[in-house]
């Protein structure tokens, strides 16, 4: 029988700096992320410029398509990891108390009155512009951390709060061929679902703008909870992020193309081979870079000064106000005769800042904190 050590409880002992570290270099890949929606010529922001040349559009659409395949992803598996802690903390109704605090608020005062604020320029009535526009993630957040607390109290176990807070974990290092298995099954249920579901058709009814990447969020949410009780995050072997940066790279240069060899449109979904294979790499895109990013940081980036810190502490904060000052940067800069690059860069360096330094009045305001 191989030997087993005890793994110390992380989650109150020692803060995972490198996981604060992530987290701001990924909400900083989502604020840059929608400002080159402003340009990229998609529809997809409350205000947009059509690109000044061909290029321009395509390279901006290349950076989002590959921001997509993965960078959420990666936040559903941060945020998974968290859950258990709090839930074994917290119980069942403290839990999700708190989650309909910190999640729900933001996602209404979003919903109804910020939404329809951005959407003025549209000419639609106020019923027509309720949304959760970019907090998606919030209202998807919010339903898998209630799925996951009615699935602990369906399969709870006679044993106390104390008793799961303060019992040890046995570390199972995350494997190589667990990865390789894990990889197609992602693929496959991603292609399945993109038949009925391709990529860039929003369900109305759950105001999700990337439905198609619905497999990755759940798997990866899931798998986060899975990393926290077998401490994959501190444990898994740095080897690993060298082999998570080959799968990216490789699949990159191996299923990418196969997916664009029939035109710009094939790839999205209807269950065209394409697909298929634009599936796969996504899939081992997305599995490749969390890999190799959560372990260079791990290695790299495990501490933080004054300045990490409040980076850290106000990412969220970021994520509920930054469609304000991305969308007022487009307004702003409307008028600028420039190409669409160099004002996608100039909106970047702009914005970017300006959210992380307006977040820490926001935080300010009574009662903001308690939910921010």
């Amino acid at each position: 029988m191989p030997q087993t050590t005890t793994l110390p409880d992380t989650s109150r002992t020692q803060r995972l700096w490198f996981v604060d570290n992530l987290r701001v270099l990924l909400i900083s890949l989502v604020v840059v992320h929608h400002v080159a929606c402003i340009y990229s010529g998609l529809d997809a922001w409350y205000y947009t410029e059509p690109p000044t040349s061909d290029a321009a559009g395509l390279g901006l659409s290349v950076f989002l398509l590959v921001n997509q395949s993965w960078f959420m992803g990666a936040f559903f598996l941060l945020s998974g990891y968290f859950s258990p802690a709090s839930y074994d903390r917290k119980g069942p109704r403290a839990f999700l108390r708190d989650r309909l605090i910190r999640l729900g608020i933001p996602l209404l005062i979003f919903y109804f009155a910020i939404n329809p604020v951005l959407a003025l320029g549209s000419g639609d009535s106020y019923l027509h512009t309720i949304g959760s526009g970019p907090l998606w993630f919030v209202l998807a957040l919010l339903l898998l951390d209630t799925s996951y607390a009615v699935f602990r109290h369906l399969t709870r176990r006679p044993q106390s709060r104390t008793q799961r807070r303060t019992q040890s974990r046995t570390p199972r290092p995350l494997t190589f061929r667990a990865v390789i298995a894990f990889i197609p099954a992602l693929a496959l249920a991603t292609f399945a679902l993109r038949v009925v579901i391709p990529m860039g058709v929003s369900v109305p009814i759950i105001d999700f703008p990337t439905s198609g990447y619905l497999p990755q969020y759940v798997s990866f949410f899931v798998l986060g909870t899975a990393a926290y009780r077998r401490g994959w995050l501190t444990a898994t072997p740095a080897r690993l992020g060298k082999l998570g940066l080959g799968l990216a790279v490789g699949g990159t240069l191996v299923f990418l193309p196969l997916a664009l060899t029939n035109g710009p449109d094939a790839f999205l979904g209807h269950g065209t081979v394409n697909s298929l294979f634009y599936a796969l790499w996504d899939s081992t895109f997305a599995v490749g870079v969390v890999l190799a990013l959560l372990t260079l940081f791990r290695r790299r980036f495990n501490t933080q000064g004054p300045v990490r810190r409040y980076l850290s502490t106000h990412v969220f904060t970021v994520y509920v106000i930054h469609a304000l000052v991305v969308t007022a940067a487009g307004y702003a800069l409307r008028g600028v005769d420039l190409p669409s690059l160099e004002k996608f860069a100039i909106g970047a360096v702009v914005v970017l800042p300006a959210c992380f330094l307006l977040a820490g009045p926001v935080r300010r305001i009574p009662g903001v904190r308690r939910v921010l």
